[in-house]
């Protein structure tokens, strides 16, 4: 690669006017987002004053039924139920009282087991935030955040409790809502930036092409160059996004720590029936998460690149090449649905793994209903579509009528 060539590319890419607009929209995304968690209400969240009135009516139950025992066989099994139910909730009020988050958290993750045992979404029903318009699925999306939160307690609980807070609790610290962001939209997001820079880095060189022809180098050499510095804008973009996402928030609710869990549904449950218990998920530091996203969108990234460079090659339209790229990145959201691989194996569409905070915790194998979906197959997916854009790219460069402006 020639030093001087990069340069003149990366001072090109970095002055554009697209460019430009491309991070001022980001910054202005993350700055909304930031905004935003201030209205952020978890579904399994610390709320002393549904736990108390829950605890009270129970125990008032349970206090009747002392003074005077029904004969029904209901009654019987809403005692075994609610006693240790109460139990849990007891430590949990009784640790938000003392500020022990250690204590709430070993309490919290009993309660959820208990809650996992007697809760049949018939006469018990789960955390009512669930009960969503036209979802189908509560039950299952109930047990499956039930499960995940007595496994992210039970791994809290084993933490020093000057790590731990409410914020803590409901993943709204920095690092966590960093995150939170992942599991979202900013894979597809810093991937569609991508694109963006990456659609008329070739195709623009048709207006200058006897300037852009002098240069020293060979059309291979030259093609990993502007590669190099798209790849190189891509990645401080993201980076400077989740900087931003990480600090604004964790000026609001503290920053947390990249030793913080997270969870992770495991890839041996068969997601085609309700989670039995947290031994379902299991639990991995919220860095080495994180470290696998940005490592893994920006192999998407380059793959994507090299793919638009191979389409400037053979079309040389702008508009065909978005169009088509554009829709290979929105196929994510087009083409799927809920259980969209339970019956009829989808693990090997590979534009499913655009998504990857999903595919890294999991909740895409909870979704589609199967447990191939694994980061590794996912990696070998976008090795074999990088081989096939590589050798497209080598045999068009290596045909004597070629040119690639």
């Amino acid at each position: 690669m020639n030093k001087d060539y990069f340069l003149f590319e990366w001072r090109q890419l970095l002055h554009s006017k697209k460019t430009i607009g491309l991070f001022c929209l980001l910054m202005i995304y993350a700055i909304v987002y930031c905004f935003q968690q201030q209205s952020y209400r978890p579904i399994e969240r610390v709320d002393k004053a549904e736990m108390t009135q829950r605890y009270q009516v129970r125990q008032a139950y349970l206090d009747q039924q002392a003074e005077t025992p029904s004969e029904h066989w209901s009654a019987g099994l809403a005692i075994a139920a609610f006693t240790p139910w109460n139990q849990a909730e007891k430590a949990r009020l009784d640790a938000l009282a003392s500020g022990d988050w250690q204590a709430y958290a070993a309490a919290t993750s009993q309660w959820y087991q208990v809650a996992l045992t007697y809760t049949d979404d018939q006469s018990i029903f789960y955390t009512p935030d669930y009960y969503t318009y036209k979802n189908y699925y509560a039950a299952y999306d109930g047990r499956f955040g039930y499960a995940s939160t007595a496994r992210l307690m039970d791994s809290y609980r084993q933490l020093p409790n000057n790590q731990l807070s409410q914020a803590v609790m409901e993943q709204k610290t920095g690092i966590q809502t960093v995150y939170r962001g992942m599991l979202d939209v900013l894979p597809l997001l810093f991937v569609c930036v991508t694109l963006f820079l990456s659609i008329d880095c070739l195709l623009k060189e048709r207006k200058h092409r006897s300037l852009f022809l002098a240069f020293p180098m060979v059309a291979e050499d030259m093609l990993w160059t502007k590669t190099a510095a798209v790849m190189l804008c891509s990645a401080l973009m993201m980076l400077s996004t989740m900087g931003v996402i990480w600090l604004g928030t964790g000026l609001q609710f503290g920053f947390g720590s990249v030793s913080l869990p997270v969870a992770i549904f495991s890839a041996d449950v068969d997601a085609r029936y309700p989670i039995a218990s947290m031994e379902a998920f299991g639990t991995q530091s919220i860095g080495w998460f994180l470290c696998q996203c940005v490592a893994t969108i920006l192999l998407i990234q380059l793959i994507y690149t090299r793919g638009i460079l191979l389409l400037s090659v053979l079309f040389r339209s702008e508009l065909f090449n978005l169009l088509l790229v554009g829709f290979c990145l929105m196929t994510p959201l087009i083409f799927q649905h809920r259980w969209f691989s339970a019956f009829l194996d989808r693990s090997n569409n590979l534009y499913l793994y655009q998504e990857v905070g999903k595919i890294l915790s999991g909740y895409s194998r909870f979704y589609f209903g199967s447990s191939g979906f694994i980061l590794s197959k996912g990696l070998l997916w976008f090795g074999v579509v990088w081989l096939v854009i590589e050798c497209g790219l080598f045999f068009k460069l290596q045909h004597k009528t070629g040119r690639i402006v």
